[in-house]
């Protein structure tokens, strides 16, 4: 049942209603597109001594279920937001104990699981990275991923979300940079193939960011 679109039909219903015409709740339920089970669950929530589908309600009960359904929707949104802040806290947490962990496997030369930590922390914490954060986290998993001479297409898709990230905070420096710097290390035919979408990418980016300013 969707909260939002049965309020909207009691809103309807109360235009047509008579006030002095008292509909029984399995009536009502047509009217409602909801099941007369349903409806006299809702409306027992406010009048418990509802017994059954053909008891009759009057224009001001319904009135008073249609307040309380948006005070339901009201706590219901009030919760969600309250849920996501939690939940965009933990991501937080996740990657400040990640970020430690990172360099202490670089230090110690561990690179496939610097650029599979990396991955996971994307993964479970992407959504509250900054783009900053995401320029820098992935021009570094590019660049972990030519160290370890994985496939070229991984490399290239890291180093694309880079610039999409550079181009974000519209730096066009730093993704001329990063075509720079990376450029001589896609060789042979497939590599390269790989690195023109990179270019392409970068090139799009940087027309974009020239017409801005």
């Amino acid at each position: 049942m969707d909260m939002h679109e049965l309020i909207r039909q009691m809103e309807r219903a109360e235009r047509i209603w008579p006030d002095d015409r008292p509909w029984a709740i399995q009536i009502l339920s047509g009217y409602l597109h909801i099941s007369p089970t349903e409806l006299l669950s809702l409306f027992r929530q406010i009048n418990p001594t509802l017994e059954s589908e053909r008891e009759q309600v009057l224009p001001e009960d319904l009135r008073l279920l249609r307040a309380h359904c948006e005070r339901m929707v009201e706590n219901s949104s009030s919760e969600s937001i309250e849920d996501k802040r939690r939940e965009q806290a933990r991501a937080r947490k996740t990657i400040q104990s990640l970020i430690p962990k990172i360099s202490e496997l670089m230090s110690k030369k561990d690179v496939t699981r610097a650029l599979n930590t990396y991955i996971y922390m994307l993964g479970e914490s992407g959504e509250v990275a900054t783009p900053e954060e995401k320029a820098q986290w992935y021009e570094e998993m590019g660049r972990l991923c030519l160290k370890i001479k994985r496939h070229p297409n991984e490399a290239a898709r890291y180093f694309r979300s880079a610039v999409h990230a550079l181009s974000l905070l519209e730096d066009a420096d730093g993704i001329q940079d990063l075509l720079e710097t990376y450029d001589e290390d896609f060789e042979g035919d497939e590599a390269r193939r790989s690195w023109d979408m990179v270019l392409s990418t970068g090139r799009e980016s940087l027309d974009k960011l020239a017409y801005l300013s």
